[in-house]
């Protein structure tokens, strides 16, 4: 869907409210959430999805991956039996073998909640990492406004866990907008990375964010140390800058989400990607600047109705696509979800602008967003300028 669509959306939802308004009398109180101008991608000229694809029976949500040493792809999943038929869990991790999208599955581990288990010990996956032998995982508990996100780690691929040591700060305590934190994968075990750096964005609860993200970074060798974290406080021409306390952390401009997102570094464009349920965002470094790519799913295409918190895949990639996985709930009729509670992957192709079009250096801020609440729902408004190459 191009924008000037979507702004036509948009702007027919406003219209009708201020017709009911009209007629009623009663006019609600719309206050402004967010205003703020963002850039047009330099990069994506557009995007389109291919699929959904179900690779093999599967049950859950939430399933989020990472391309380890040994050429497989490490996931995780929420609230479902996982892969194949196993008893039903509040979190799962699994290994994916093969070419995407013909990939097989095997369950390595489940946590031992159950359905019948006080909802203050669910767990729930936000992110996973590979690097040099360790497998890392980004927990938030409980689901929805965690209490809590916490790091765990597994040194034999998977199979048994230890929580990281100390206490988390990225408490509801702490108000900390970094208990789901997203985890900036670089390829297999992370090898595209240079800086020596791990890079994480973050919010504070699992959907109902409807906001901007947050960047932290720890050293690759001290990632289950909560007191290396550094967040990101400003950046000036360029160049960030950083803050041990998370209370000192700023948005980072350019980007929004309404839930868990998921990102990574493209090497065919050689940009980081972020992934939301309806936008795709994309940047030269994780701090920036992110310019808007597109939306993927406003409206969505047809089989993609309901799909949320879906997860950028690092491997097999292509100069111009990436693979995502998503899930949907088409089991909750209010939902009117396309997309099965399962496993499901896509393939998100972007087009690729010109060098001409990449080279103008005339005004690119073309996009404006606007975000309304009304009766508790974010209204996005994106207003787009389309600039022509010399």
């Amino acid at each position: 869907m191009n924008l000037i669509n979507l702004l036509s959306v948009k702007l027919g939802a406003i219209s009708l409210i201020v017709l009911v308004a009209i007629i009623t009398g009663i006019y609600p109180v719309i206050p402004v959430l967010d205003t703020q101008v963002y850039e047009e991608s330099p990069v994506i000229a557009s995007l389109s999805v291919e699929g959904p694809f179900q690779p093999f029976k599967t049950h859950g949500d939430l399933w989020f991956t990472t391309w380890a040493d040994d050429d497989n792809l490490y996931c995780s999943w929420g609230d479902g039996s996982g892969i194949g038929r196993g008893p039903f869990t509040d979190m799962g991790i699994g290994r994916l073998t093969g070419t995407l999208p013909d990939i097989t599955g095997v369950t390595l581990f489940r946590d031992s909640y159950t359905e019948q288990d006080d909802i203050s010990l669910n767990n729930k996956p936000s992110s996973l990492l590979f690097l040099n032998g360790r497998l890392y995982v980004q927990v938030h508990s409980p689901l929805g406004d965690p209490s809590v996100g916490y790091i765990v780690y597994s040194d034999d691929y998977g199979v048994t866990w230890k929580r990281a040591p100390g206490e988390s700060p990225w408490t509801r305590r702490e108000n900390s907008n970094f208990r789901c934190l997203f985890f900036i994968n670089m390829g297999k075990n992370y090898r595209l990375n240079t800086d020596g750096y791990v890079y994480a964005l973050g919010i504070g609860t699992e959907w109902g964010w409807e906001r901007t993200m947050y960047l932290a970074r720890v050293p690759k060798n001290h990632i289950l140390d909560y007191h290396a974290y550094e967040y990101l406080v400003t950046v000036n021409d360029g160049t960030p800058s950083w803050s041990l306390s998370q209370g000192d952390a700023l948005p980072v401009p350019g980007i929004f989400t309404s839930d868990q997102a998921s990102a990574m570094y493209h090497p065919g464009i050689k940009r980081y990607i972020l992934l939301t349920s309806k936008d795709v965002f994309d940047a030269p470094n994780p701090w920036g600047p992110w310019t808007y790519a597109g939306s993927w799913a406003r409206p969505p295409e047809d089989g993609w109705r309901g799909g949320y918190q879906p997860g950028i895949i690092s491997k097999d990639t292509g100069d111009n696509y990436f693979w995502f996985t998503i899930a949907g709930q088409p089991q909750n009729p209010l939902s009117r979800a396309e997309v099965k509670y399962c496993l499901n992957l896509g393939k998100m192709v972007m087009v690729i602008k010109s060098e001409d079009y990449a080279d103008y250096d005339g005004d690119k801020k073309v996009i404006a967003a606007l975000g309304l609440v009304i009766g508790g729902a974010i209204i996005v408004m994106v207003i787009h300028r389309k600039r022509q190459p010399l």
